[in-house]
């Protein structure tokens, strides 16, 4: 298998990248079948891979001790063209958590090694690759953050019981009148 079949779906990956970063960025991508159940990321591991699933279905987990159990979340599960392990090149920390193709699929891979490489040899077109990954965390973390917020605010009867709860892991909320809320916010 070849980058270059995939040149396309990493264009719609990193379109801010246009063709010409995209076909920088493929010569420093490496090819790779993933068969189902390989785990691609691991939580706690300190590998700065950058995956590139172009195709197959992938579920993210995180382990948790509760009470002194293991403890297994499924966050998610998403389809190939994606972009997985990209917190860990932005934080430079351990991996947050566990990736597996739970189906066959084909991944292209930025190397850790293959990564420096791109930083020395193309650092404009590093920066706009960050660009992409940060903006993919920031949207990740507010999908993640909007579902727990209407959760929260959806299960009581009550406007005050809600916000109580939500207070809880969120910080104080209260109401406010519009004027106060106009002086702090632009409008949406």
């Amino acid at each position: 298998m070849s980058v270059k079949v995939f040149k396309p779906q990493l264009l719609t990956l990193l379109p801010d990248l246009g063709y010409s970063g995209v076909e920088l960025l493929s010569s420093y991508l490496v090819a790779l079948t993933i068969e189902k159940g390989d785990v691609i990321v691991k939580q706690g591991s300190l590998d700065k891979d950058v995956f590139f699933p172009m195709n197959g279905k992938f579920s993210v987990f995180e382990r948790l001790k509760i009470d002194d159990s293991d403890v297994v979340l499924q966050t998610a599960t998403f389809p190939g063209p994606s972009i997985v392990g990209e917190v860990s090149i932005l934080t430079d920390s351990k991996r947050t958590a566990s990736v597996m193709a739970m189906e066959k699929a084909d991944c292209l891979i930025l190397t850790k090694k293959k990564l420096d490489s791109l930083i020395l040899d193309h650092p404009v077109l590093m920066v706009e690759l960050q660009k992409t990954f940060a903006s993919l965390l920031y949207d990740r973390q507010t999908r993640m953050s909007d579902k727990v917020r209407n959760l929260i605010l959806t299960e009581d009867e009550s406007v005050q019981s809600r916000l109580d709860k939500m207070g809880k892991f969120t910080g104080k909320a209260t109401i406010v009148s519009e004027q106060f809320a106009n002086a702090l916010f632009d409008k949406a």
